[in-house]
């Protein structure tokens, strides 16, 4: 009877080790999704911190040719 029973959780143990693979296999996913999003989060921040700056030294550049053309009169 033990020969039987033995047989018999052969296939459940093989299958509880796959369940287990499987599970660690979804936490290095998730985990790795976790990463990915925390630099993507990253880099759009310093996206926007780069038009920001941008922007300011168009702005400048503006102003100043604006200042060079129209010199004011005094």
């Amino acid at each position: 009877m033990s020969t039987s029973n033995t047989a018999g959780s052969a296939p459940v143990l093989l299958l509880r080790r796959r369940e287990s693979a499987i599970q660690a296999m979804i936490r290095r996913i998730d985990d790795k999704l976790s990463r990915l999003n925390s630099a993507r989060i990253e880099r759009v921040a310093a996206l926007n911190r780069t038009r920001c700056e941008l922007a300011r030294a168009l702005r400048a550049e503006q102003a100043a040719t604006v200042a060079h053309e129209y010199p004011a009169i005094h």
